[in-house]
């Protein structure tokens, strides 16, 4: 069996195993240099785990089924920042900080539990990196099929030279063709590419992460579907990580428990956003490729974001100035319940998008997005909180309000020039495909006539 035939309940195995490591060196360490390094290995494992799904979808899934799966897949994750304070601070109050990292192990034990019980979903026929290592194995045994014939007649040439020298004073030998005495068959070569192909199986010298990522970024409608996608989960970073402050000091002084509950509503509208948002860009899809007779393409799921692009911008704005002016609580938190839900409903249709735009490449799609989102939930992290001490919430959040308008353009551009780049792209590949053909057909030809001078 190949090392890759239960590819994703490898990864899912490794990446549990090792953030469940992670959590518990975390529970038991001393040090804050020792505790830093296992959050590390903790985001290495989660962070690999969160990328698999979505490629677990695409083999699971059709496209036309995806958006709602894509949706209710992220609404869990989406429950940990929601759920995360109230958790966390009853954990803390009861115990100390340590049990924190412990509950985590438990769950990587019941995570990995599930995992051995799951049926593995990888379909073969749809990576593009198991069909251009069975190509590259069908063109090694080519390869070898060619120089076999090579040798071959190599060896017959000298054979015939040795031949004339030792029979130069009698009655020579009459000529005749090796190759029909010994004959090579054309098929041979296909035969054996046809037996490499058929004993072929994926093994870990065939995965290169760094080609796909690059063809991933050679995409212009990826790159600008991935930025927008970063700035989007940066926002949620960003939001949630102020809004806990904003609340735990005065005049609201909430304790632990009620900021939790405040960012409780963000983190229902983020999970009511991505379930509901996934299915209604199913059914924008579906009503748009009906309209073009059964054609569709992936830049008609980001149809079904333009009323959530304009619900996000309204509801940063008043949060930042409610919060700012310290209103009743109850504002501050329907606007956060408003801008998780029609931030999650965009976020939702954008990772559809990567998905279906991206065929056998949906995890490396994935995966970078998941670069472009740390990358900016990283910076957002650190340069919110100094924003906000200087000019306060509602300057941040006017801020925030021109980045989200931004976005919402940019995706909005995307879907209407999406497909023509992908088109652009598609000729230059197929292009330069012709050219190295042509090359290869001109070699193949230059051989013959090196053999017959030999």
């Amino acid at each position: 069996m190949s090392i890759l035939t239960l590819f994703h309940q490898i990864v899912y195995f490794t990446c549990l195993l090792t953030f469940g490591v992670g959590c518990t060196v975390a529970a038991v360490s001393r040090s804050m240099g020792l505790l830093i390094g296992m959050r590390i290995v903790q985001a290495f494992g989660a962070a690999a785990a969160l990328t698999t799904g979505s490629g677990t979808i695409a083999d699971m899934y059709e496209p036309h089924e995806r958006g709602a799966r894509v949706g209710l897949y992220y609404a869990f994750p989406l429950l940990g920042p929601a759920l995360g304070p109230i958790l966390g601070g009853a954990l803390v109050q009861a115990w100390n900080w340590r049990a924190t990292f412990w509950f985590m192990v438990i769950q990587a034990a019941v995570s990995l539990l599930l995992c051995l019980l799951m049926k593995d979903s990888f379909r073969k026929e749809r990576s593009l990196a198991y069909i251009a290592a069975k190509k590259r194995a069908s063109s090694r045994a080519q390869s070898r099929a060619h120089s076999t014939q090579i040798s071959r007649r190599t060896s017959h040439n000298d054979l015939k030279m040795s031949s004339v020298k030792a029979h130069a004073d009698v009655d020579p030998v009459p000529h005749h063709d090796v190759e029909k005495a010994e004959p090579n068959h054309p098929h041979h070569a296909t035969q054996e590419s046809g037996n490499a192909n058929a004993d072929f199986k994926l093994s870990i010298a065939d995965v290169n992460p760094l080609g796909p990522a690059w063809q991933i970024m050679r995409q212009r409608s990826n790159v600008t579907i991935l930025f927008a996608s970063g700035l989007l989960f940066g926002f949620s970073y960003g939001i949630c990580y102020t809004c806990a402050i904003t609340f735990a000091a005065a005049p609201y002084s909430y304790d632990p428990l009620r900021v939790g509950a405040v960012l409780l509503s963000f983190g229902i509208g983020s999970v009511s956003g991505s379930v509901l948002g996934g299915r209604f860009s199913d059914r924008i899809l579906a009503r748009l490729k009906k309209a073009h007779g059964g054609v569709s393409r992936p830049e008609m799921r980001l149809e079904s974001i333009k009323i959530a692009t304009f619900i996000l911008p309204i509801s940063v704005l008043t949060y930042g100035w409610t919060s700012h002016f310290h209103v009743n609580v109850a504002v501050p938190t329907i606007t956060l319940f408003l801008s998780g839900f029609s931030l999650m409903w965009t976020y939702s249709s954008t990772l559809t998008y990567i998905v279906d735009s991206n065929p056998g490449r949906a995890s490396t799609g994935i995966a970078m997005n998941s670069c472009f989102r740390g990358m900016a939930g990283f910076i957002v992290a650190e340069i919110s909180v100094p924003i906000r001490d200087a000019i306060g919430d509602g300057g941040l959040y006017s801020i925030w309000t021109s980045i989200l308008l931004g976005v919402a353009g940019l995706m909005i551009y995307t879907a209407r020039k999406g497909a023509s780049w992908r088109e652009e792209e598609e000729s230059r590949k197929l292009k330069r495909a012709l050219e190295r053909a042509h090359e290869a057909h001109g070699h193949e030809q230059s051989l013959p006539k090196e053999d017959a001078e030999n």
